[in-house]
């Protein structure tokens, strides 16, 4: 939550929650997120939360805050 609104890079994702070991060990991060998106979005599938940045990474967002400037 203190990152919402940032991108955060794969690898700044995995060595940040699972350690500098796993920096490029993406298929974890892929499960989290597709577990934590089963929790937290009204429809997983179609993700207003948590946002896939392609090939970069992932964003925290809320939909009902005004658009920042990216």
């Amino acid at each position: 939550m203190r990152n919402e609104g940032k991108l955060l890079t794969h690898p700044a994702i995995l060595r940040e929650v699972w350690g500098p070991a796993y920096g490029e060990e993406s298929n974890y991060l892929h499960v989290y997120v597709s577990h934590l998106r089963r929790k937290i979005e009204p429809d997983p599938t179609r993700p207003r939360y948590l946002l896939t940045e392609p090939g970069v990474g992932y964003r925290l967002v809320d939909p009902e805050a005004p658009a920042a400037p990216r």
